[in-house]
């Protein structure tokens, strides 16, 4: 148990606080519970765990099913499939972004816009792995119907053991403690469904809410890396502590004793925009009361939302799921592959007809044991196999029909990853066309949440970007002096004012005396770029982005995932147009198209092209009179311009 100094008292308006929030409490749990007619009657909770189990292939049991130990028992992968075909068109890069900067006078600003948008693109960058959180938003997406991401500010200030030395012979460590800033990043977390409670189930926007309580279930090392800092994190107590002998009663203990189990922490963070209120408390202590922290003066949660498909009531505020639209065919497809499966092993195994008369020959325990085997009947025309039924056409052609169903639902069988009958390049563009709608509807969704999240990472980077850390300086005199020193960002491969790529480094500075000029910023990048390391470096204030609206956009086609197949289809669909209806163009820029047509199936076109100027002065040498020692241009024939030719694309 925790040894505590002093008796936590919560004073008058904090008891008023934690009873208001876990009321509200209340209310929300009473709202996600409902069984709502968009689940078909089911609760949210019942909802998500239906369409995770259809993820999963789970089947209940033979015995749960009434089945025999014969018969056949699975559940067929097609809605995983499809949902992996789906997510793997989605790029695995984050989209591509615009920004423009404004103030209250309009007046833009490009060079506020661009730091900007590099700061926003780099956070996802230097501190997730944007290709994995991609790939999770999608699935959860379309899995569960609805995607919930917190998108916050991570800082946490702990005491670490620095090594000072280290014996790898005989194990010494000789280490000095010191309180440093351990984190100190931007952070984006998934939100489980049953982690989020909304006031009102028929209001779409997250940020339309009325209020949010977002709750975590934490052991107490959880609890205390990111909250035992603040004043009353040290009152916490577990349910166990609190029933070993503390106060229950000031804790609130009736509240959440039935949630929690006897060493978690039930930490409920509420969120309200009118009037502007963010409450945290954690198993009945009030840690924090404030104004919302996101947003100046319009305020914003810090939770982006976004749902795969809507329900027939577009204002719903949870999504329909691929699974659940696919429950119907998926469910026919499983009973008809279960019988099939049933009807296959039963004609592998057929049981005998056997006239009473013949009963004593057969009334041995199967003594087919070898091909050697005879048994001697008295009529052998009383002795028959079963008639069974074998799988039949019919069958199968309903088969068909509802896998159909389930690719005009979701995607086809080439796009699932089927190896199909054709040429790849072409079957990947015709499946594209024929699930166009479908994926197009999909991007939709995803690009507005990567909207929403970077609007939201906007408000967390304008938050913290000027948060200088403060650290202690003893002069020569003894006497101790505080030094600030501001943040400064590390940009790789980022697009450079020069049209090169390199670092871009963004320094922060306290005011606009410390700005250095332009020479010296100058001589600081040549010095790296005659290291080796092309770097731009940019000083602003630690005031410079406040004061602006910043207006995102992103790039729709970034969304797209293109794979190699298709990038090779587009790039020979484009160099046979060019050379077909405008010949003149195409000569005149063949290295060009040859370029962009080797780059379209990853190849380098350098390696091809290093020998060109050796083989211009021969052939000229020789008397050659083409421009560049190529032969003159052919016409193709008629067979050549079919194989060539790929279908019209539509939506690419």
């Amino acid at each position: 148990m925790k040894e505590i100094e002093k008796q936590y008292i919560p004073t008058d308006n904090a008891i008023k606080i934690i009873k208001l929030i876990y009321d509200e409490f209340t209310v929300m749990r009473e709202v996600v519970s409902e069984k709502f007619g968009e689940f078909n009657d089911r609760t949210l909770k019942e909802f998500v765990d239906d369409c995770q189990k259809r993820a999963n292939s789970y089947v209940p049991s033979k015995r749960e099913q009434g089945k025999d130990d014969w018969q056949a028992n699975v559940f067929t992968p097609t809605t995983r499939n499809k949902v992996k075909a789906l997510i793997g068109s989605i790029a695995k890069e984050p989209p591509a972004i615009s920004m423009t900067a404004f103030n209250e006078q309009n007046q833009t600003s490009q060079v506020r816009a661009e730091i900007m948008k590099n700061l926003v693109e780099a956070s996802y960058v230097q501190h997730d792995n944007p290709e994995k959180s991609i790939f999770l938003d999608g699935w959860n997406c379309a899995i569960n119907g609805t995607v919930i991401k917190y998108d916050g500010y991570l800082k946490v200030k702990d005491t670490v053991k620095v090594i000072k030395n280290y014996d790898p012979i005989t194990g010494e460590v000789e280490y000095e403690e010191q309180e440093e800033v351990v984190e100190d990043r931007p952070i984006e977390i998934d939100i489980p469904l049953s982690h989020l409670f909304v006031r009102n189930a028929y209001i779409s926007d997250i940020q339309d809410q009325p209020s949010l309580i977002c709750v975590d279930y934490l052991d107490e090392d959880q609890f205390d890396f990111e909250w035992k800092h603040f004043k009353n994190a040290v009152y916490v107590q577990s349910q166990g502590e609190l029933l070993g002998g503390g106060d229950s009663a000031t804790f609130f203990l009736d509240k959440w004793k039935d949630r929690v189990g006897k060493k978690k922490i039930e930490l409920i963070r509420y969120y309200r925009k009118f009037p502007d209120r963010y409450v945290v408390i954690a198993n009945g202590v009030l840690l924090l009361d404030a104004p919302l922290l996101w947003g100046k003066i319009k305020k914003r949660y810090p939770f982006v939302k976004e749902i795969y498909e809507p329900f027939a009531n577009a204002n719903f505020f949870w999504g329909n799921s691929l699974p659940n639209i696919l429950m119907g065919e998926q469910d026919i497809e499983n009973a008809l592959i279960n019988s099939m499966v049933d009807k296959t092993y039963r004609s592998m195994e057929v049981p005998m007809l056997v006239g009473l008369g013949n009963k004593d020959a057969f009334d041995l325990e199967d003594e087919w044991v070898t091909s050697d085997t005879k048994i001697y009947v008295d009529d052998v025309n009383q002795v028959k196999p079963m008639p069974i039924s074998q799988v039949n056409q019919s069958e199968i052609a309903m088969l068909r029909i509802i896998q159909s169903g389930l690719e005009n639902d979701s995607t086809d069988k080439v796009q699932g990853g089927a190896v199909g009958s054709g040429s790849t390049a072409r079957e990947v563009v015709i499946a594209n066309e024929r699930a166009e709608e479908l994926k197009g509807l999909f991007f939709t969704m995803m690009k507005s949440l990567w909207l929403q999240k970077y609007r939201l990472r906007s408000l967390n980077i304008l938050m913290n970007y000027n948060i200088a850390k403060v650290t202690e300086v003893v002069g020569e005199d003894g006497v101790i002096e505080f030094q600030k020193q501001f943040k400064v960002f590390h940009i790789p491969n980022a697009q450079l004012s020069s049209g090169g790529i390199g670092n871009l480094q963004i320094e922060v500075m306290g005011n606009q005396a410390e700005l250095l000029s332009s020479h010296h910023l100058e001589t600081r990048e040549l010095t790296s770029r005659m290291e080796g390391r092309p770097v731009e470096i940019i000083q602003m204030t630690s005031n410079f982005l406040d004061d602006y609206e910043y207006q995102i956009k992103i790039e729709s086609d970034s969304i797209y995932q293109k794979t190699k197949s298709l990038k090779m289809a587009l790039a020979t669909e484009k160099i046979t147009g060019v050379a077909q209806l405008f010949p003149e163009i195409f000569m005149s820029n063949k290295n060009k198209f040859f370029k962009s047509y080797m780059e379209g199936f990853g190849d380098n076109p350098d390696k091809y092209l290093e020998g060109m100027n050796t083989g211009v002065s021969q052939v000229q040498g020789m008397g050659g009179s083409q421009q560049q020692g190529m032969p003159p241009p052919q016409r193709i024939s008629s067979s050549q311009e079919q194989l060539m030719k790929l279908p019209a694309l539509s939506g690419i």
